[in-house]
């Protein structure tokens, strides 16, 4: 394996100016992760990798939540050591100051690419103070980047990065099939035609792939949160597969900053213009590989593929979006081993390459100020992502309701809740003690007011407790009978007699305030 070392012909100011620029990003990043409130999605994969009493049994019980288990892995083996739910900050951290020490000492990038690499929104933010699943993702990327070297592959390591890479998430999986269309086209391309050797290579990396997707796949399905897949019930197959692979904007308009998109919901003139505008950018940013025709075919693939993805399983968030830009800073590094800027690189391109970097610049330059909101949120605003942490303050100052039940409507409003308070929760439309929700269409998908009421009497009784509700909608705000949507398939029912029954039962004890990039603020009552 290449060794993690900075290039040692390096001239002793460009060290010094990259170790400035790391120290700069892990600064930044370290603040953001231990200022960020932890969310539901963060907490729920901690949740689901100390279950069990070993390993295995852990594995077992998280089959079909998704995910494969790479990251379980290393969240149960960090509790191990550590014992303390930090744990779930520790490793991401860690993991994504490994791949911004890649970034910046060992990719050959143009500097241009590597600073506004570094300092977007997913550098920063989403793979770093974000403690999910798909910063393990940029890491084995650039790993694979170094360890390809050019005319001696090898391919028993790189298929083992292949299957490490397909055992992060789903979505990179598509990636490991850009990896390897980069190397099949790149061989089939090639003149004079490489040796057998070559060939050897890539059939034993591909071998070594297929096992680890296949190992992922495994461990995915069949899902036991069916609600959360996308329903193709009714849609011409075809013809919505088309629509994915002619605009994929539609599928990563998130590559806006926020203040874009807010405008994008008020205007729908300026929608329309946005998305044709966000797939120039994409397919432009393609045209900085022209010149390497293997490079620009996989980065295609690993584009619509993703694209078809977001169709027709899972629809993709920012997270999953940015892979694809990930995907391309480490084509553009494969690819770019003579092409630096001030060595003659961007200017010996042909003007169809330089489009494309412009491009691909300009669309980096966007998740950039994506982080720089990010960072305002955090340090300026001060609105966090979730309020469960402000809950957990409070209920600390609350010593009568230390052996309280907690209750939420949305449900997943209580899978944060571990990560700050120890109290036991109750999942009301599975009717069980819990704190990781299944979205399965085997449980109540539709509630009232007065259910929630009831139900929280019940556990009063049967518990000998006192019993909190968590409630996501103002009731005071609604005036008239509505039917809510929920999550995926969830309804909830509001009627202005169910909400006087309900203020008359519970004591309304904590209104949160706002939250920024997610829905987990709520108000808190107390069953009287």
């Amino acid at each position: 394996m290449a060794v993690i070392v900075s290039v040692i012909d390096e001239p002793r100011s460009a060290k010094l100016g990259k170790a400035l620029i790391f120290t700069v990003w892990l600064t930044l990043a370290s603040a953001l992760c231990w200022s960020e409130t932890v969310w539901r999605d963060e907490v729920r994969a901690l949740s689901l990798a100390l279950q069990g009493d070993n390993f295995i049994d852990m594995l077992r019980r998280m089959h079909g939540e998704g995910h494969p288990a790479l990251w379980y892995i290393l969240l149960r083996a960090a509790y191990v050591v550590v014992g303390s739910p930090v744990v779930l900050k520790v490793v991401a951290l860690t993991v994504a100051a490994a791949a911004a020490y890649l970034l910046v000492f060992r990719l050959k990038l143009p500097l241009s690419i590597m600073l506004l690499s570094l300092f977007s929104s997913f550098s920063i933010f989403e793979y770093a103070a974000m403690s999910r699943n798909y910063g393990i993702s940029m890491l084995v990327i650039f790993l694979i980047v170094l360890n390809w070297e050019r005319g001696a592959r090898n391919g028993i390591l790189l298929g083992l990065l292949f299957a490490l890479l397909a055992n992060t998430n789903v979505h990179s999986v598509v990636l490991v099939g850009g990896f390897l269309a980069y190397w099949f086209f790149d061989l089939l391309l090639a003149r004079p035609r490489p040796p057998l050797t070559e060939y050897r290579a890539f059939a034993a990396a591909a071998a070594i792939a297929a096992v680890g997707v296949v190992l992922c796949f495994v461990t995915v399905y069949p899902t036991f949160n069916d609600t959360g897949q996308n329903d193709l019930s009714g849609k011409n197959f075809a013809l919505f597969a088309l629509g994915a692979l002619a605009v994929p904007s539609s599928h990563f308009m998130e590559f806006y900053p926020n203040r874009v998109l807010e405008l994008v919901v008020a205007y729908p003139l300026a929608s329309h213009v946005f998305a044709a505008l966000m797939s120039v950018l994409i397919y432009a940013s393609l045209l900085a590989l022209a010149n390497r025709r293997p490079a620009m075919i996989a980065a295609g693939l690993v584009l619509l593929g993703l694209s078809l993805l977001f169709t027709l399983v899972y629809p993709g968030g920012y997270r999953h979006q940015a892979l694809w830009l990930v995907f391309m800073i480490a084509i553009t590094a494969l690819t770019g081993h003579t092409q630096h800027e001030g060595a003659g690189g961007i200017e010996a391109a042909g003007g169809i390459v330089k489009f494309g970097r412009l491009c691909f610049l300009i669309l980096l330059a966007l998740q950039v100020v994506s982080g720089i909101e990010k960072v305002n949120l955090a340090f300026i605003a001060e609105i966090p992502l979730s309020r469960s942490k402000d809950f957990g303050a409070f209920m600390q100052s609350h010593p009568d309701l230390k052996d309280a039940v907690i209750m939420a409507d949305p449900d997943y409003l209580v899978e944060a809740l571990p990560y700050y308070v120890s109290n036991r929760t109750y999942l009301l439309r599975e009717e069980r003690f819990g704190a990781i929700v299944r979205y399965t269409r085997n449980a109540r998908l539709s509630l009232s007011l007065a259910d929630i009421l009831q139900t929280a009497r019940r556990l009063q009784q049967s518990e000998h407790v006192p019993v909190v509700i968590l409630l996501s909608q103002r009731l005071d705000q609604i005036t008239a009978p509505v039917s809510l949507r929920e999550s995926y398939v969830w309804r909830l029912s509001l009627t202005p007699e169910d909400i006087s029954a309900f203020q008359s039962a519970t004591s309304l004890v904590k209104r949160f305030g706002p939250v920024a990039g997610s829905d987990e603020t709520f108000d808190a009552y107390v069953l009287k």
